[in-house]
This record gives structure tokens, C-alpha cells and sequence, in this order.
């Protein structure tokens, strides 16, 4: 059990937590009353089952709009208050957040959702694979018992109420469906067998004084309303009554009670309405079964104004029919990536056959996957095939739906989605739990491949850029079906697994007609058909362009669709670039016309969007682009939404159609004057050196800013949290240094560099693109004669390749770095230097040599007379001391560095210096003092996002927990430390997921480890 509450030894109280109903805390079997905000904190916890729970959700849980100040200093601090109340090891800190360390029975809502095992489809489907309905029961049953009212009653919290409420109320609508539909699927005509009897057999909301296990909430702990009168439903047949007639009837007769009573609380609910009419059917009650039907019908009509689903009104027939009915078809929990199918899709009826024959072809005939490849030019409709059919298909595929786009002609970025990602993302889809993710490419596929095999899965892969990247992708041989789109016919792909090739060439003139007609309306299309004709001639029958001359169509409502035909046939307006016989020739043709038609301040957007460097750009980025107002911005790019120019893919981020980008791009180079060019990259320049330095600014509030960084004076901030807006924008920030460059912005590169360093380098997928930027950014300082702006590229250049273990390069970077340093005679700047040198002699093993440099930093710190450089300096030498083993000198240095500085103005510095000092305890044989310093840094690397600074602590502090027999609080340690470490794309996963598992078992008693446990360790981590 993984679990830092021990029953057994007095430690740690015994905390049972029920939220199913009204509020309620037991500590060692006693009632415990907390006040509002440590109510919310807990059961937002609670919720969280054992997982980790962002700091995120518990701000939004605790505060909602409402906010402190200062919401994660608030956080840690209404996390101690629970801790002093519940115990210290019920709340454990985890990277990102926190998780309620307590065991599932003493959780009613962690003792739901695993009694359901709605997080494991893969057990759900064994599970009923078994055919032991009278087990699955039991747990529905079981799970059902613990409800006691309604969830979070007393917790006064509205993201409670708003989305984890009716998520709940749906699960227990689900189970208690489940339980009927084994109910009416039992011995005889439905009744319940011997096993299916239990204190819920007819009453799913009924809950005993035990409601959440032995020691749980009981009629002390929570008063009158957790039994009695709020409990639904009348007990049972008792689970010794003979199966005969009489009590069949009996159990059909407690159905139809319960039924009644939950189609009058869920009125809308048809699948309680079609498990009525089963039972009164089976009942032999069949008027009263067709009158359910009409009630059912009227409702539905009257709130919705709808008829029943297929399901019941084929049930209804067959009660006309006088047959019996079906029973109910299984409910279980799936992935459902797919993305919205195309609005008005129209016509590739082959290719549409083409997929349908997957459904039947070689089914379990030998080991060729069914893959499906749809190829075709950009923009010919490939994606949109592919989701019409998968969505039209969903329902053959019961073990789910999962989709990726592979970006393999996506302009804004260079390379592909590695397969790896994409089959990381696939396995948390499916419910495999982060921490059981292995680190190799390889092994992530290996897993993906073995999850999915067996089930019916439909895969649906866009966008691929060749056979390699998906051909790890592709379930074995089994049930499920693969699609792939690209702009190449992945002949390798057919090769080799078999693969159909399904090619799509531009539309019909009639399939183009009627995507027309779909989109401008049957009658205006027909009232013009030669209008309609020519332009989808002059669209060369590509979807994208009709699509795009279709919005052109609707734009003007009062011009004939004829003045659009006209505008495509203008000659002028004809980018030939690729030749007559090359369908984009036409597209362009077409871009252009809606370009023409656009109001001059759209078209300047849509212009200048052509030189913004990103992928997607924010709704607050475009105000400064266009270089007016932000109500002109968003009229603008309303304009552009309009006409299907743009898209806004996720609310306030707008991204363009790949060719359509390319349009824009051309239109920029042809259209936007040099002057306007220079202007529009200064303003987009400006704007986001700005952000970045107020984000820097919150977000390391310590960190001194260099005489080289420009300010650009005020700009408008986004309201976003600094790490959220960071790891949004990083990929442009870095496309925005070589834009710069290239315009002369030269001191906008060298602050942008400076500004998006410490944040950016913690993003493992963008290493390399700050390796070329650090690079730029240094050519950039050279061209200029800045020698403080080379220094800190140089250092900051060696702590890359430092971290990426490669080792001579590092070295020769920060040999320069102190070169350029003594060049500078600058106090300040030779004390980074030196420290840096410093600490990777450390970590390289040459403490001598560390210590000497620590020395000279040591020296020009106290030179600084600044105290944030002394106090960096003192820890330096503190660091390098300990390391050889000069304890005695180590401590005290480290002592009076942390004495220097406070944790509102310098909370990173006394992280790192509380690193130290637990590092000298440790080595000196005191593993209390070092835990509690380790930890006192940890948090504070948490707090900040310092992810490669809290890697190094967390492996020291896991080893030394395992020192001392905390295992529990060691296993966490590590599997925190194999996450950065998977995250942060270091070395040494393969080492820290053995400590891991090696921890996890001491942690669990396993007697044959115990004996083997290593002594303190004496290196660097």
C-alpha cells in the first residue's frame, strides 16, 4: 500500500474522508471539524483519488475568481495548516502540486472511482470479459453504497460544483445503469440471483453507518443524513430467497419501484426510460411499457424538442411486436480524441467505400495490420475524409478512438512530432499512468503497441511525413484500424504493411457543386448554377478553395455569387508561380480574391501575419503587430475568421491553414514595403522583450538584470501566469531572436536572450533552438564590442552544454567566459564566472581544481560588496569544500551565506544555499538536520519551476531518506526525480527508475531487500 499513514504504531493518525454527501474528516475515529478554505483544499485532494493534483486546480478549488495575492504562497500555507491538522504524511508535496497520501477505503470518492475502475479501461474490459456479473455487482454495489447525498455538501467551492459534481453524478448514473442492466440480465426473467443481493440491491443510493469502510464516516460523524430518509430505494430480497417465480416477480416488481422513481428524477435520462420499459415489458406489464414510451417521448419533445434515441424507439417496436427485448447494450469508459468532423462535408464517396472495406478485410488473419493511407496534395481534403469516416465509424471501434497530428508539413515547425510523443500521448490517453511510462523511445512504443493490441481501436494519424514516422504507430494484427494522411503516397508504408493506398485527387465538378451548395445553401446554389460551376472550376475542385470561395459568397450576401465568379476569373489576380496545370496556381487565385476583398486594416493583418515567425500567434501578440489599437486588432481579426483566413484553434491563439500561411507569407514579401517590414518586427520585437522582462521579472524576482538588457519601455502584459505565458510563447520567443537579428535589432537580441534564458532552458523540446539562439546572441555581442553581453552568452552557452554531459565543450566555454571576465574587471561578473567554473569542477569530480575557483569568486564577491554576489560566492566554496571533504570549513561559509540574504527578495539564492547546507549534514552523519534543509530547498525549487536544480536536490534527498528507512518518503522522492528527469531529457533514467523500483519495494516490506541497503553516499548528484 503506498501510503504514508500507519495504523499500526501510533505515527500517524488514521484520517478517513468522505465527500460523497455531506462533508466529513475522521482522525483515529474522532469527528474533525475544518474551516471553509482547508474544507475545499481537502476535498479538491480528495477528488484527486492518490493522483497529483496541480497547484492550479487547488487555486481554482479553494479561491476560484476570488484570488490572494499571492496564491502559492497562500497554497503552502493552507497545506500546513491541513497537515498540523490531519497529520504530516497526509499530504504529500509532488512536482507541480500535491496528492492526499491516504488509502483508498479511507477515501469515499478514491473508493467510487476504484470499485468502478474508471481509470482502467483495460481492467473494465477484462472484467466483462470474465462473465461474472454477480462480482461486477458486488463492486457496483458496493460503489454505489458509499453515496450518502449530494458530493461536497458543506464545501463551499464552485469549480467543485460546476465540474466535478456532475462528473460524479454521471459516474454514479453510469454504475447504477450498469447494475440494472445486470439486474434485468439475471436468472429467470430478471430477478436477482444470490449473489446480486447486498445493501444497495434496489436502493443505488442506500448507505449503511459504514459508508466508507470499517473505520469510515459513520451516523457520529456526519449526523442524521448519512442513513435514513436521504437514502433512495427500499432493501432488497434478501440474498437467501429461492430463485423461483415468486421471487423473480418480486425483484421485477423492485425494479420497475426503482425505476419509476429514477425516471421521475432524471426525466432525460433514456437509458433509465428504456430499463423501465424492459421490466414492465418482462413484468408482463406491456401497456404500461408503450405508455413510458409516450411519456418519454412527450418529454423529450417538450424540453428538447427531440424524439428518443434509435436504441428505445427499436426497443419500443419490439414491445409492439410483442417480442422480447434486447437486453441493454454495456456502457464503458474510452478515449474519444477525434477532433469535430468538417462542417457540410460533401462527396468522395470511393474513397469513403475504400475505408468501409477496412471494416471487413482481415480480420485476425495473420499479422497485418488494417491501415488505411489517404494521400493527396495540400489542401484536397484528406483530413477532413478521414474524420468524416472516423466519426461516422466511432461506433465499431468500442475500445476507443485516438488521433495525432504528426506535423509533417507544418511550415511553422521544422521536424515532425516524433512517434515516441505521440505514443506517450496515446498511452495516458488510454490510462496508463505517467509514472509506468519508460524514458526510451523504443520502450514508450514497445508499450503503446502492447496496450493496444487485442482491442477494437481506431487510430487515425495525420498529417505524416513519411513511412518512419508511422510505421511504430500501427497496432499488430487484432481488431483495430489505422488511418494515415499525407501530402506523400507512403509507397514504403503500402510495402511494407500492406497498407491501401486510398489517393485523393481534387473534387468532381459535381462533388465540388455540392460542397458549394453545403456551404452557401441548396437554393442560392441552384438559383446560379453556371455562378456555381465556374467557381468551382476556377478552384481547380480543391476543397480548401472552395471552402475559402464559398465564405467569400456569404460575406456578401446582396451580391450575386456570379461577381464572385468574375473576381476568380480575373487574370490580374493570378499568382502563376507553379504553372496553369498545378491546382495551387488557382488557390492563390482564390486567396487573392478573398485578400482583395478584405477592409484595408484586415488585409494589413493578414499581410503582416505573414511575417510573424510562430506557429500561432496570441490575440494580445496581435496588437502590436498590426501596430494600432487592441479594438482595431480584434476587428481585424474577426474579419479574417470570417472568411476562413484564420482559425482561433484554442480560445485567444489563432493559427492558419498551412497554404494559407504560405499565401500570407508571399503576400508579405510582395506587398509590405521594407520601412513597414522593419517597423512591424520592431513593434512585434518590442512587445515581446517587454512581456518576457515582466514575466522574468515575477517569475525570479532575485535575478539581477545586466547593463546590456534594453528596456523597451511599457507595453500591455498579458494577465497569465509567468510560466503558463513562457511555455506557450517560447518556441516565437526563439523565432523572434532570428527575426531580430536579421532587421539589426541587435540590443533587442542580446536582452530577448537574457530575458528568456532561465525559463526556456527548463523545456527540454527547446534546447537546441536556445543552443542556436545563445549562439546568435553571442555572434550578435561580438559584432557589437559588447564584452558584458559575450560574457553571460558565453556562460550561459557552457551551462547548456554542461547539462547535456558534454563535458569539453563546457569546458571550453567557461575557460572563455572567465577569460572575457578578467578582460571586464568587473566584480560581479568575475564572481558568476568563477562560480560557474566552479560548479562544474564539482559535478565533474576535480574539487581542487573547483576549490581554487571558488576561491577567486569568493574574492570578488566580497569585492562586489553586494550581498547577493558574497552570498552566491560564500555557497560556492561551501560547495566545493564539502565536496573534498573540508567539512569543518564548509559549514560555516554556507552558514553566513544563508544569514546574507532573505526569502522575499532572494528565495532562489537561499534554495540553492539550503542545498548546500544539507549537503554538509549529510556528509557530517546527521541525516535529520540534512533532510529538513534538503526539503527546505526543494520547495523552494518547486515554487519556481527550477526543475534542474530540484532534480539534483530530490536524488539527494532520496538517497539519504533511503539511508535512514523512510522508504515511502524515498520512493517519492525518486519517482519525482524520474519525471524531471524524463522531462528535462537528462541521462541516468535507467539508474533512477532502478533506485525507483528498488525503493518501492523496501517501501512495501519486501524481506529480501532489507538486509541490502547501501551506505550514505559521498558524490555529487
Amino acid at each position: 500500500m503506498r501510503s504514508g499513514v500507519r495504523m499500526d504504531d501510533g505515527q500517524q493518525p488514521a484520517v478517513t474522508v468522505a465527500v460523497l454527501g455531506p462533508f466529513a474528516v475522521l482522525v483515529d475515529g474522532a469527528a474533525v471539524h475544518l474551516p471553509g478554505r482547508l474544507r475545499s483544499l481537502l476535498a479538491a485532494l480528495a477528488v484527486g483519488a492518490g493522483a497529483p493534483v496541480t497547484v492550479e486546480r487547488l487555486v481554482d478549488v479553494v479561491w476560484g475568481e476570488d484570488l490572494p495575492a499571492a496564491p502559492q504562497q497562500s497554497l503552502q500555507v493552507l497545506v500546513r495548516r491541513l497537515r498540523i491538522a490531519l497529520g504530516d504524511g497526509t499530504v504529500e508535496t509532488v512536482p507541480g502540486g500535491y496528492r492526499l497520501n491516504l488509502p483508498a477505503e479511507h477515501v469515499d470518492v478514491a473508493s467510487f472511482s476504484a470499485l468502478l475502475d474508471v481509470t482502467s479501461f483495460a481492467a473494465l474490459m477484462a472484467a466483462r470479459r470474465a462473465d461474472d456479473p454477480a462480482a461486477e455487482r458486488r463492486r457496483l454495489s458496493d460503489a454505489l453504497a458509499l453515496w450518502r447525498g449530494t458530493p461536497f455538501d458543506g464545501v463551499d467551492s464552485a469549480a467543485l460544483r460546476a465540474v466535478d459534481t456532475p462528473r460524479l453524478v454521471e459516474q454514479r448514473l453510469t454504475a447504477l445503469a450498469r447494475r440494472i442492466e445486470i439486474d434485468l440480465a439475471g436468472p429467470g426473467a430478471g430477478a436477482l440471483g444470490a449473489d446480486a443481493a447486498g445493501a444497495d440491491a434496489a436502493g443505488a443510493d442506500a448507505a449503511g453507518a459504514d459508508a466508507v469502510g470499517a473505520d469510515a464516516v459513520g451516523e457520529d460523524a456526519v449526523g442524521e443524513d448519512a442513513v435514513g430518509e436521504d437514502a433512495v430505494g427500499e432493501d432488497p430480497p434478501s440474498a437467501d430467497a429461492p430463485a423461483g417465480a415468486d421471487t423473480v416477480a418480486d425483484s421485477l416488481a423492485a425494479l420497475v419501484d426503482e425505476l419509476q422513481e429514477l425516471t421521475a428524477e432524471y426525466p432525460l435520462q433514456e437509458r433509465f426510460w428504456g430499463q423501465l420499459m424492459t421490466a414492465l415489458a418482462r413484468s408482463g406489464r406491456r401497456d404500461e411499457a408503450l405508455e413510458a414510451y409516450r411519456r418519454l417521448d412527450r418529454t423529450l419533445s417538450d424540453e428538447l424538442g427531440i424524439g428518443p434515441g434509435e436504441g428505445v424507439r427499436r426497443l419500443h417496436r419490439e414491445i409492439v411486436a410483442a417480442e422480447d427485448p434486447p437486453d441493454a447494450e454495456p456502457a464503458g469508459w474510452i478515449p474519444r480524441q477525434l477532433p469535430l468532423g468538417t462542417m457540410g462535408f460533401s462527396g468522395r464517396e470511393g474513397a469513403l467505400a475504400e475505408l468501409d472495406a477496412l471494416l471487413t478485410e482481415g480480420v485476425g488473419a495473420g499479422p497485418t495490420p488494417r491501415v488505411a493511407v489517404l494521400d493527396g496534395a495540400g489542401g484536397v481534403g484528406k483530413t477532413s475524409t478521414a474524420l468524416h469516416w472516423a466519426h461516422r465509424v466511432a461506433g465499431r471501434f468500442p475500445d476507443g478512438q485516438l488521433y495525432a497530428n504528426l506535423r509533417g508539413f507544418d511550415p511553422a515547425s521544422s521536424s515532425p512530432v516524433p512517434a515516441s510523443t505521440v505514443a506517450r500521448t496515446f498511452l495516458e490517453a488510454l490510462g496508463v499512468a505517467k509514472g509506468r511510462i519508460p524514458a526510451s523511445d523504443d520502450a514508450q512504443l514497445a508499450l503503446y503497441r502492447g496496450v493496444v493490441a487485442g482491442r477494437r481501436v481506431l487510430v487515425v494519424l495525420d498529417n505524416a511525413r513519411d513511412a518512419e514516422q508511422v510505421l511504430p504507430l500501427l497496432p499488430g494484427s487484432g481488431p483495430s484500424v489505422s488511418v494515415v494522411t499525407s501530402r506523400t503516397s507512403l509507397t514504403s508504408l503500402v510495402a511494407a504493411a500492406g497498407a491501401r493506398r486510398v489517393p485523393l485527387d481534387t473534387l468532381s465538378p459535381s462533388e465540388g457543386i455540392d460542397l458549394l451548395a453545403t456551404r452557401v445553401g441548396v437554393e442560392r446554389s441552384l438559383a446560379e448554377p453556371e455562378a456555381a460551376r465556374q467557381i468551382v472550376d476556377r478552384c481547380a475542385g480543391l476543397p480548401l478553395a472552395i471552402v475559402i470561395a464559398s465564405a467569400r459568397v456569404l460575406a456578401q450576401p446582396a451580391f450575386p455569387m456570379s461577381a464572385v465568379a468574375v473576381e476568380l476569373a480575373d487574370d490580374g489576380a493570378r499568382l502563376d508561380a507553379l504553372g496553369d496545370d498545378d491546382p495551387m496556381a488557382d488557390v492563390r487565385s482564390v486567396f487573392s480574391t478573398s485578400y482583395r476583398a478584405l477592409s484595408p486594416r484586415a488585409a494589413r493583418m493578414f499581410r503582416l501575419l505573414g511575417i510573424h515567425p510562430g506557429p500561432d500567434i496570441s490575440r494580445a501578440a496581435t496588437v502590436p503587430l498590426l501596430g494600432e489599437s487592441d479594438g482595431a486588432a480584434r476587428l481585424a481579426m474577426a474579419e479574417l475568421l470570417r472568411v476562413n483566413l484564420v482559425a482561433e484553434h484554442t480560445p485567444g491563439r489563432y493559427a492558419m491553414h498551412d497554404l494559407v500561411a504560405e499565401y500570407a507569407r508571399e503576400r508579405a514579401q510582395h506587398d509590405v514595403a521594407e520601412s513597414e517590414h522593419d517597423a512591424a518586427v520592431q513593434r512585434l520585437t518590442e512587445w515581446y522583450l517587454g512581456v518576457a522582462l515582466e514575466m522574468d521579472r515575477r517569475r525570479w524576482p532575485g535575478r539581477v538584470r545586466q547593463a546590456f538588457v534594453r528596456d523597451p519601455g511599457v507595453v500591455e502584459v498579458p494577465d497569465r501566469e509567468p510560466a503558463a505565458w513562457f511555455s506557450d510563447e517560447r518556441t516565437i520567443l526563439l523565432a523572434v531572436v532570428e527575426i531580430a537579428r536579421t532587421r539589426g535589432l541587435f540590443r533587442e537580441v542580446l536582452s530577448l536572450a537574457w530575458a528568456i534564458y532561465s525559463t526556456v532552458s527548463n523545456h527540454f523540446d527547446t534546447r537546441k533552438a536556445l543552443w542556436a539562439a545563445l549562439w546568435t546572441a553571442r555572434d550578435v555581442s561580438i559584432q557589437v564590442q559588447d564584452r558584458l553581453a559575450e560574457v553571460w552568452c558565453t556562460r550561459y552557452l557552457a551551462a547548456l552544454a554542461g547539462d547535456a554531459g558534454r563535458i569539453a565543450e563546457c569546458e571550453e566555454l567557461r575557460r572563455r567566459t572567465v577569460e572575457l571576465a578578467v578582460e571586464l574587471d568587473d566584480a560581479r561578473v568575475l564572481q558568476q564566472a568563477y562560480q560557474g567554473y566552479a560548479g562544474d569542477l564539482v559535478r565533474w569530480g576535480r574539487t581542487a581544481e573547483a576549490v581554487r575557483q571558488a576561491e577567486h569568486s569568493l574574492e570578488h564577491g566580497r569585492r562586489s560588496q553586494e550581498a547577493y554576489y558574497e552570498a552566491h560566492a560564500l555557497n560556492i566554496l561551501a560547495w566545493a569544500l564539502s565536496h573534498g571533504g573540508e567539512l569543518a570549513r564548509a559549514l560555516p561559509l554556507a552558514e553566513e551565506a544563508l544569514a546574507l540574504l532573505n526569502d522575499v527578495d532572494n528565495p532562489t539564492t537561499r534554495a540553492v544555499i539550503w542545498d548546500t547546507i544539507g549537503f554538509v549534514h549529510a556528509e557530517l552523519g546527521d541525516p535529520g538536520r540534512a533532510i529538513v534543509c534538503y526539503q527546505e530547498a526543494a520547495v523552494r525549487f518547486r515554487a519556481f519551476d527550477m526543475r534542474q536544480d530540484l532534480v539534483k536536490v530530490q536524488r539527494r534527498l532520496a538517497h539519504l531518506l533511503g539511508d535512514v528507512g523512510r522508504w515511502a518518503e524515498a520512493r517519492d522522492a525518486w519517482q519525482e526525480c524520474l519525471d524531471l528527469h524524463i522531462g528535462l531529457g537528462l541521462t541516468g533514467v535507467a539508474e533512477t527508475r532502478e533506485e525507483l523500483a528498488r525503493a518501492a519495494k523496501l517501501a512495501d516490506g519486501a524481506p529480501d531487500l532489507i538486509q541490502t541497503v547501501r551506505p550514505p553516499s559521498r558524490t555529487a548528484s
